[in-house]
């Protein structure tokens, strides 16, 4: 399905800005197509851990080009899943490298994928990118001490609809303990759909269910929290309007 309708449900329910996130050769053209800075659409353009077996090096020429388009702020989204290992670990790792290196090349912010792998994962952002750059931790499921350890690179941290599933205080403990300047929201779609919209495909329309538990638990009003984590975004990926 085209996404235009799926930006024009969004925008009725009042999210105002998108960030699409490329996962691989294969769609890294459409994605950046995508970015349409006038319209508050930007893109990310990377290869997920998933997907890095069948990365080759010659792509690389690919990226560079997609990332010196209008809109396409980040590199992402990249980095080490042990979870489900759907590329060997070591070709993973030597993946993140290497996207870790473009961005700091091109000096572009990163959109970090972490899943059961924050020792190997927080070792090659520390030893790859720079610090002065900035990177975000997205659909943040880590420890409170994990969080802490990322902060003192320089993380962002981005919760997605787990954050209102009944079982997920260990996610919400992590939530309280991240700095609200370093804060931001996602959707994570088609993926994780919050409550109470659990077991359907999600789409940015749902935004605002992920914003009102949030909200909640750091006992702000929801409007404050939406110009909080919209302005860190902006900070983050280097948007200015």
């Amino acid at each position: 399905m085209a996404p235009a309708p799926f930006f024009a449900e969004a925008r009725s329910q009042g999210v105002g800005r998108f960030l699409v996130a490329g996962t691989s050769h294969e769609d890294g053209d459409y994605v950046s197509s995508l970015a349409d800075p006038g319209a508050g659409i930007y893109a990310a353009v990377g290869v997920h851990p998933h997907s890095a077996e069948s990365f080759s090096p010659e792509e690389l020429i690919c990226f560079r080009d997609w990332l010196s388009r209008p809109g396409v702020v980040a590199v992402g989204e990249i980095g080490l899943d042990f979870y489900y290992d759907f590329s060997p670990r070591l070709e993973q790792e030597r993946v993140f490298a290497t996207f870790l290196e473009l961005a700091a090349e091109l000096r572009k912010p990163v959109v970090v994928h972490c899943r059961e792998a924050f020792a190997q994962c927080f070792k090659l952002v520390q030893d790859y990118f720079p610090r002065e750059l900035p990177f975000v931790v997205h659909s943040f499921t880590g420890t409170v001490t994990e969080a802490e350890q990322w902060l003192a690179l320089g993380a962002f941290f981005s919760f997605n609809g787990m954050v209102t599933f009944k079982k997920a205080d260990n996610i919400r403990t992590a939530l309280a303990a991240v700095p609200r300047d370093r804060l931001l929201l996602e959707t994570d779609s088609p993926y994780l759909a919050p409550v109470p919209y659990r077991g359907k495909t999600n789409t940015p329309a749902y935004l605002p269910a992920i914003a009102e538990r949030v909200a909640q638990e750091l006992q702000m009003e929801t409007e404050q929290l939406a110009r909080l984590t919209t302005a860190n975004a902006c900070r983050l990926f280097g948007i200015f309007f």
